[in-house]
């Protein structure tokens, strides 16, 4: 009928399975922001970098030649204006160059610089040393579990790899 409220689609489940999704979500994003500290902090400490500078970086390493900003931002999954205030600081850092893309006048290209291309290579050691402290005593067949649930979701959820 017309007047009939429609009903939540998570309505007809279980609370259980409802609190237990929860858990999952909530799970994730403490593991998140945990790793997300440490990771921030070390690279910070050793390498003068945010974890965002680094991402910038690490997208900049896998592509010779340069990015425009807006293939920057689609790869980074944030705005426009998020990579631009991050662009502009990692240029005053001497670690990347901006110039106007010589196919499009309307858009720039961003690249490493040699010394960007250093600091990245330190900073990807101290990266991988800190991830090895967080996992270090999960055993790697647990991991390798945890991995393929990952994955699976990622499959499943639209906007997934």
């Amino acid at each position: 009928m017309a007047d009939e409220p429609t009903r939540h689609p998570l309505l007809g489940r279980s609370s259980r399975s409802r609190r237990r999704e929860l858990r999952v979500w909530l799970s994730m994003l403490s593991l998140h922001g945990e790793i997300f500290t440490r990771l921030n902090r070390a690279l910070s400490s050793a390498c003068g970098l945010s974890i965002a500078k680094f991402d910038v970086l690490a997208q900049l390493d896998r592509c010779p030649g340069g990015m425009t900003l807006g293939q920057l931002s689609q790869r980074l999954k944030v705005t426009g204006g998020n990579v631009s205030g991050l662009v502009r600081r990692l240029v005053a850092d001497g670690l990347i160059t901006r110039e106007m893309s010589s196919t499009d006048r309307r858009s720039f290209v961003v690249d490493l610089t040699s010394a960007g291309k250093t600091v990245f290579d330190q900073a990807c050691i101290v990266h991988q040393a800190e991830l090895e402290a967080c996992f270090k005593s999960i055993p790697t067949r647990e991991l390798d579990a945890v991995l393929h649930a990952l994955d699976r979701l990622n499959g499943i959820l639209p906007g997934g790899r």
